[in-house]
């Protein structure tokens, strides 16, 4: 027999009952995972067995000796001055992940450093000239090649077709989409004039020879990337919650990539027996309907630390690979998600290849980490076994279902 955690054998024969005394450390949400639990897991974990190939596993190199890091993937955000992209860029980086560059904070952090490159920017705006677009894309590329995030929101910039053209042909990047906050002129006049910023430049002459460069520099960025059908367009007019709702479906894509990498991420862990990673990516409290537990309810991660410790202890000459096949991503609110898939588990019995598949359904919990963070933990997981298709003629050495 393989030897596997205890995610990896066996198969759940008793019923879904979420029936445990409530526990402090739990969060109401917790406890709306758990009716969401159990409300959708008939239906998810229906859908989720396919006879159809199993997705290729785009990240497989992600973790290799050479440790690549991943393009970086940008968002630009754009609207005239007063439209409210630095209130939207705070909630995007709230909920969604992303890291916040502005071209402006990154100029005056540069000439604020005393650095040869800044004094140069403030020599170049002293005499009035406009710094070049290079410079700027520099800084930008420095600051995304310095961050451990992969996702940029770009605040107020390309300002014009030359910064546009620079940052494509300097970093190789093309934005995923472009935000525009499009607001009436006269609200925006209004903003500006009402908000208490400190800006000695805010006054209505001022404020207007500004929307007067928006309009001949920005606009035609802004119509270029509808050409190329990235702009989304959002009506900024509104109050700043109802802007926000309009700007969430554009990023929840995101939200389902970083959750299936993090699904995939921990079954590597569970396959290469890694008890750290296994404890790094799941809530101390982690509740489980886990086959080996015969059908009761699990808490904690001591059970599952045996068998990861088991698997390093006494390795099986086939290590197991998982993959995913059919994901399927609900979220309950803003901060619950649920992951369903089917997992297939390819390893050698006997010398002989086979693999088990597995309906599983793993619930996933967004919460503040020690240092503030915003980070998705495992709260939740339960499987059963899919029904094995098993091959009519099996010759000596030839792949063919494993047995139950």
């Amino acid at each position: 027999m393989c030897a596997m955690d205890s995610e990896s054998l066996g198969f759940y024969t008793g019923r879904c009952i979420l029936d445990f005394p409530p526990k402090s450390s739990r969060s109401s949400t917790w406890y709306v995972a758990a009716a969401g639990f159990c409300a959708f897991s008939s239906s998810l974990l229906a859908g989720s067995y396919s006879t159809s190939q199993s997705e290729e596993d785009s990240e497989e190199n992600a973790h290799d000796q050479q440790n690549v890091k991943r393009k970086a993937r940008v968002v630009f955000v754009l609207g005239g001055p007063g439209s409210g992209k630095g209130t939207q860029c705070e909630k995007i980086v709230e909920n969604f992940g992303f890291t916040h560059l502005s071209a402006g904070d990154l100029l005056r952090a540069e000439i604020n450093s005393g650095s040869q490159y800044g004094v140069m920017i403030q020599n170049t705006i002293k005499e009035g000239k406009i710094v070049p677009s290079e410079v700027t894309v520099h800084l930008l590329q420095k600051a995304m090649n310095g961050s451990d995030n992969d996702k940029f929101l770009i605040d107020g910039f390309p300002r014009n077709e030359e910064n546009r053209a620079a940052f494509e042909a300097v970093t190789g990047i093309e934005p995923e989409f472009v935000i525009f906050f499009d607001c009436p002129q006269e609200e925006l006049e209004k903003r500006l004039i009402n908000r208490n910023q400190g800006r000695v430049d805010d006054n209505i002459d001022t404020i207007r020879k500004r929307f007067k460069v928006f309009e001949e520099s920005t606009l035609p960025v802004v119509q270029y990337y509808e050409r190329k059908q990235k702009l989304q367009k959002i009506n900024g007019a509104r109050e700043k919650e109802e802007v926000f709702k309009s700007l969430k479906p554009l990023f929840l894509p995101f939200l389902e990539e970083e959750l299936l990498q993090l699904t995939k991420e921990l079954l590597n862990g569970i396959d290469e027996g890694d008890y750290a990673l296994y404890k790094r990516l799941c809530d101390p409290s982690l509740t489980a309907f886990e086959p080996d537990a015969q059908g009761h309810l699990v808490e904690g991660l001591p059970f599952h630390k045996f068998y990861l410790d088991m698997s390093k202890r006494f390795p099986s000459p086939s290590k197991p690979h998982s993959q995913v096949s059919s994901p399927k991503i609900t979220f309950i609110g803003d901060e619950v998600a649920l992951v369903t898939y089917t997992r297939l588990v390819q390893s050698t019995k006997d010398g002989v290849p086979c693999v088990e598949a597995f309906n599983e359904t793993r619930i996933w919990q967004r919460g503040l980490d020690d240092s503030g963070i915003a980070v998705w933990k495992l709260i939740h997981f339960h499987k059963s076994k899919c029904p094995l298709h098993r091959a009519h003629h099996k010759s000596k050495g030839s792949p063919h279902s494993c047995k139950e």
